[in-house]
């Protein structure tokens, strides 16, 4: 399946949703026919194949609606509701938790959320993905469906689905020399989101920001690799109690910006790598 046949496939549910949604509402193994099943294929997911996908597993708290497979081990369960309903999500984290189970899918066929149950902070902040097929455009509703298996470390979409070629140039490839000026403008994020950029230390805060606004963002402070700098804190102070030298303040958390652009080249890679984001994933375009 190429990029195109997945836009199609997204154009062709948005479609249903458009035409038959009050009949979807009332009907949840329709919603799973038409919506939910389509969008699973796509993905490489064939709801036809036990290795791949399981419904109606029972465990011990329940039966989630779906179990998604990877090499024989089970990577996700998947709740799913009739459209415009909404799925109980604690019922799915006790799903989870009862098997060892680490990510969990809320849908309702349009709009989709995944969350991770082991970071540690609350249930809302569990979320590491969402998008909704009825109000988003199909390139980063597909962007945004691959995060399930970025997150999960699988790395790419299984062999037959082409994703979304790169443009721009990925982070990984960036070194500049000192004191070279910044050529690049924009920022994209895996997820497809784009933050503007003027100068390298724009790089570091649009990478806090977006891992803040994904729920990504581990618990500050965060340290760089040398010593005791914070890279992120809850104040502006670092672990000696000297103050940042450059502060940014960013989503309600201050960023150190005093960096040479090699550093923040370097420390936003190493950021990103800490909450299992690869840096190839991150473009920048000019």
């Amino acid at each position: 399946m190429t990029l195109d046949d997945l836009i199609e496939v997204v154009k062709a549910l948005k479609n249903r949703i458009h035409t038959h949604g009050q009949l979807l509402q009332k009907n949840e193994a329709l919603t799973r026919y038409v919506l939910i099943d389509p969008l699973l294929r796509a993905l490489g997911w064939n709801t036809e194949d036990p290795d791949l996908v399981r419904p109606e597993v029972t465990t011990q708290a329940g039966k989630p609606d779906y179990t998604l497979l990877h090499n024989g081990q089970r990577l996700a369960f998947v709740g799913a509701k009739a459209y415009g309903k909404q799925e109980d999500l604690l019922q799915q984290v006790s799903y989870c938790v009862s098997e060892g189970v680490r990510y969990f899918i809320a849908t309702d066929g349009s709009k989709w959320e995944v969350y991770d149950t082991q970071i540690q902070k609350p249930l809302p902040e569990k979320k590491i993905a969402e998008w909704d097929i009825s109000a988003m455009e199909p390139g980063e509703i597909i962007r945004r469906a691959f995060s399930i298996l970025r997150h999960a470390g699988i790395g790419h979409p299984p062999d037959h689905i082409k994703p979304p070629p790169p443009d721009g140039i990925p982070l990984t490839k960036i070194s500049p020399k000192l004191k070279e000026k910044l050529s690049y403008k924009v920022i994209r994020f895996p997820d497809g989101k784009r933050s503007p950029l003027k100068y390298w230390r724009d790089i570091l805060t649009a990478a806090v920001e977006w891992l803040v606004s994904s729920n990504m963002l581990m618990q500050p402070p965060i340290k760089t690799s040398e010593g005791f700098t914070y890279l992120v804190n809850s104040v502006p102070r670092h672990e000696n109690g000297k103050p940042f030298r450059s502060k940014r303040k960013v989503s309600g958390l201050w960023v150190e910006t005093n960096f040479n652009n090699k550093d923040v080249v370097k420390h936003t890679k190493r950021l990103l790598d800490m909450h299992r984001i690869s840096s190839e994933t991150v473009f920048l375009h000019k």
